[in-house]
């Protein structure tokens, strides 16, 4: 158990003892619980809905979504012989004691039992401290398990919990990150502080899970907090301090202005901003589609090199006929392969192979033929380019790489990477040549990569460096040849 600091003993027993929920809590949780409902599919497409106890007819499938046409709202859809079902949900209220912030964090546990009747329960379990160190102070009570390797929160209603009973959080993971935030008193708590313009409290109200404490600990960023809020971009407001205001909307957005009327209808995220930058379509059931490609991380990569070769709305078109089962990081390579081989991407019969998997090996099978030979050509004519600089003395030579399998015997000789130069070597990024003893002009000695006329680099086997005597060769060949070349 972690030492709780005096001061934050005496908060947390203020809030135990005289604080209330604030007003409105109640139809807050109601609403949430709301949410955690499902629609219970029979046979001949007969379905009911749990939140509203609403039958009706719907020709959805099992594990889609679909709207009560009763209550409105939008549940999964799941078999009838469903005997168990859980929803979990993480609540937090900002409280305020002794000018020390609290976020309180509760747990919304809904379970539908095998008569598919659900029963909802809020429990209290953390509290954090708002300060400005970087570290989260973090109590909980005896709601959160102790023995288990994962957070677990029990929602009985046993005397044997102490919901009073504070402890510090020492575990090294985060126990909470992301809630849905209480909106009614924000506006109040901030009202005489740094946030009282923030409109933190409207970001609350129109985003569903917040990390509240990086919101008030980001303060530099509470100016572009409230601009994005007034322009009531309040998904975006989220990732505040990675935005920079240069004077232009295309330069702070990545986008046109002519998008702006969008972005603000459908209160876009910043994963979404990034899809729509690429798409340039005005279109939110394509971004919502693109997601599931780009995956928590928001790496749009494999997106942004597919948007190269074919639209994505193509793209879209080709991973529904698949039902959305596309390796994205398979098919940009399966497109930069049928380019370069001048495949007419425009035709559907290049661009949607049946079989990605397949159709890749293959193309990749020709690109590296055709790419090794034409890698082979440049490197060629590199070599008799550079060989004006061959050089010797009565103990060294030095000549440029003549081929591609003369790089790949080097690299193999000398158990070094210069192999990996080729590319480089062929384009004329750098020049890479060969040192040898004048005895043995077939092993190889000292590899040497030259830039701007200069030797950048110089390795033995095993990537060792050269004796004082082979420097000296290179030191004399660098200033008579390359530099004189100069």
């Amino acid at each position: 158990m972690g030492y709780i600091k005096i001061a934050y003993r005496e908060i947390l027993h203020d809030l135990d003892y005289y604080s209330d929920l604030p007003n409105g809590w109640d139809k807050f949780v109601s609403k949430q619980a709301k949410l955690h409902n499902l629609i219970i599919k029979s046979n001949k497409n007969k379905c009911h809905c749990t939140g509203c106890n609403h039958d009706f007819i719907s020709n959805k499938k099992i594990n889609e979504e679909t709207k009560c046409p009763n209550c409105h709202n939008k549940y999964l859809i799941k078999r009838s012989n469903l005997r168990h079902y859980e929803f979990k949900d993480y609540l937090s209220i900002l409280d305020r004691v002794k000018d020390t912030f609290v976020i309180r964090y509760f747990e919304l546990k809904t379970i539908i039992d095998a008569l598919h009747t659900p029963h909802s329960s809020v429990v209290e379990f953390a509290r954090e401290m708002v300060t400005d160190d970087y570290y989260r102070d973090v109590v909980v009570n005896e709601r959160v398990s102790r023995t288990q390797c994962h957070i677990y929160i029990h929602h009985s209603n046993s005397s044997y919990f102490d919901e009073k009973h504070w402890r510090q959080y020492t575990r090294n993971y985060s126990i909470i990150d992301y809630s849905i935030v209480f909106p009614n008193n924000l506006k109040k708590l901030l009202k005489d502080t740094e946030f009282k313009y923030s409109c933190i409290w409207d970001i609350a109200k129109h985003s569903t899970y917040i990390d509240l404490l990086k919101l008030l600990k980001n303060k530099n960023a509470i100016s572009k907090l409230e601009l994005l809020a007034k322009m009531k971009l309040y998904n975006l407001a989220l990732r505040a301090n990675e935005f920079y205001y240069t004077g232009s909307f295309q330069n702070t957005f990545g986008i046109s202005k002519d998008y702006y009327p969008f972005m603000k209808k459908h209160n876009i995220t910043h994963k979404q901003l990034k899809i729509l930058r690429l798409l340039k379509e005005q279109n939110i059931n394509k971004i919502r589609y693109l997601e599931k490609f780009v995956g928590y991380s928001e790496n749009t990569d494999d997106l942004e090199e597919i948007s190269k070769y074919i639209s994505l709305s193509r793209f879209i078109k080709y991973a529904k006929i698949h039902h959305g089962k596309v390796a994205t990081y398979l098919y940009k390579d399966y497109l930069r392969f049928a380019k370069f081989l001048g495949f007419d991407l425009k035709n559907n019969r290049y661009a949607f192979p049946k079989n990605l998997r397949e159709e890749h090996d293959k193309l990749e099978k020709q690109y590296e033929i055709q790419n090794e030979k034409l890698i082979n050509e440049a490197i060629v004519k590199r070599g008799k380019i550079l060989s004006i600089n061959a050089y010797k003395t009565k103990k060294f030579m030095i000549t440029p790489a003549s081929t591609l399998n003369a790089l790949l015997d080097e690299s193999e000789q000398q158990h070094n990477c210069v192999r990996t130069y080729a590319e480089k070597y062929a384009d004329g990024s750098c020049d890479i040549y060969f040192m040898r003893d004048i005895n043995k002009p077939d092993k190889s000695l000292v590899t040497v990569e030259v830039k701007d006329n200069a030797v950048v680099q110089s390795r033995k086997k095993f990537n060792y460096s050269p004796t004082d005597e082979q420097k000296k060769f290179l030191e004399k060949w660098e200033q008579k040849v390359l530099k004189g070349a100069a």
